[in-house]
C-alpha cells in the first residue's frame, strides 16, 4: 500500500487537513486530497491549493465543516457554492482557502460545452480528469490517512515529468486543456508523451478552440499570464499555432520582455494587464473593447486595460 507523507506539507496546511480527515470520519465520509498539491508533494515543490474531494454531498459537507470552525474559532468562515457541480470554496479568516468538490462523472453533449455531473466514487472522479499528473488522489480518512489512490500510473509520469492525457478525445471535449498542457509543459520542465502531442495537434488542425466560448477560453488563457514567466508558453502555443485571439511574435515578446524586466520577479497582482495590453496593442481601440466585452471581463480589469491602451 503505497502511502505519500503529507508532513511534509507546511505545518498550517497540515493541520487543515488533518481537521478535515477528523471531520469526514464524523460524518462517515470518504474524503481526499487531490489536484495540484498532491503533483507538487511528489515534485517537492511548494503549494497552498487545497483540493479536497469527498463522496457523497460536497457542498453539505462544506456546509457543516464551515460551522464547526466557526464555532471553534469564534471567526467567521466565507462560503461560496456551486450547486450545479456539487462544489464549494471555503475561506477562512486566517487565510487558509480550500475547495471542495463532491466526487462524481462527467459526460459531455458536445465538444467544448460544459460537462454535465452526476455523484460518483473517488475512481469515478479521478478517471474524469484531464492528465495522469493530476489524477492521484490521497486519503485523509483516519483509517487510510496518506494512503495513495493511483489508478492511472500518474506517480510514475509525475516522476517522468511526463503530460499524458486521460482520453484521447479529452482536448475535444474541453479544448482549454491544450492552453493547460502547454502551461504544465513549461512551468514543470514536463514532456508531453508522444500520442498525447499527437492527439493535440490534432484538435488544433481541427480548429478545436471554435467549440468553445471566448469566455471559457479567456478564463484558461489568463493562467498563463499570471505565470512568473508566460513568454516560453505562448512560443509554444504559437508554434503550435493554438493561440486562438492573439499573435506572439519577436515584437510582442520584446515588449513582454521589457515589462517582466521593470516589474520584477513578483510582478504584482496587476502584472498581467500589462502583459495583456502589450498582446493587443495592435488593434484599434473599437476592435480592443469589443475583445473584452467577449472575454466578460470584470468591469475594474477592463477600466485597467483601456487606461493603458488610450
Amino acid at each position: 500500500m503505497k502511502k505519500l507523507e503529507l508532513k511534509r506539507l507546511p505545518p498550517d496546511i497540515y493541520r487543515l487537513i488533518l481537521d478535515v480527515g477528523q471531520y469526514a470520519d464524523a460524518k462517515g465520509v470518504p474524503a481526499f486530497l487531490v489536484g495540484g498539491m498532491v503533483r507538487d508533494l511528489i515534485l517537492g515543490r511548494k503549494s497552498r491549493d487545497v483540493d479536497i474531494v469527498v463522496e457523497g454531498d460536497g457542498i453539505l459537507f462544506a456546509h457543516g465543516l464551515a460551522a464547526k470552525w466557526r464555532t471553534q474559532s469564534r471567526q467567521p468562515v466565507k462560503l461560496l457554492a456551486h450547486r450545479k457541480f456539487g462544489t464549494a470554496v471555503l475561506e477562512r479568516a486566517d487565510g487558509l482557502k480550500l475547495d471542495i468538490v463532491t466526487a462524481r462523472r462527467e459526460t459531455y453533449a458536445r465538444p467544448g460545452s460544459l460537462p454535465d455531473v452526476v455523484p460518483g466514487l473517488i475512481t469515478d472522479d479521478l478517471f474524469r480528469r484531464d492528465f495522469t499528473v493530476n489524477a492521484v488522489a490521497v486519503a485523509l480518512n483516519h483509517g487510510e490517512f496518506g494512503v495513495v489512490y493511483d489508478n492511472f500510473d500518474g506517480c510514475t509520469d509525475i516522476k517522468k515529468k511526463l503530460i499524458r492525457v486521460m482520453h484521447y478525445r479529452s482536448f475535444v471535449d474541453d479544448p482549454t486543456r491544450i492552453l493547460r498542457a502547454v502551461r504544465y509543459e513549461k512551468r514543470f520542465g514536463f514532456k508531453f508523451e508522444p500520442r498525447t502531442l499527437s492527439v493535440l495537434k490534432m484538435a488544433l488542425e481541427e480548429n478545436a478552440f471554435r467549440a468553445i466560448t471566448p469566455v471559457r477560453y479567456f478564463g484558461e488563457f489568463r493562467r498563463i499570464l499570471q505565470e512568473e514567466d508566460p513568454r516560453p508558453v505562448l512560443r509554444r502555443l504559437s508554434s503550435l499555432e493554438g493561440l486562438r485571439f492573439f499573435v506572439y511574435d519577436q515584437k510582442v515578446e520584446s515588449k513582454f520582455s521589457s515589462i517582466i524586466k521593470s516589474a520584477g520577479k513578483t510582478g504584482g497582482p496587476d502584472h498581467w494587464i500589462s502583459l495583456f495590453s502589450a498582446l493587443i496593442t495592435s488593434l484599434d481601440m473599437e476592435s480592443a473593447e469589443d475583445l473584452l466585452v467577449s472575454f466578460n471581463m470584470p468591469r475594474a480589469d477592463k477600466q485597467k486595460l483601456l487606461k493603458r491602451l488610450s
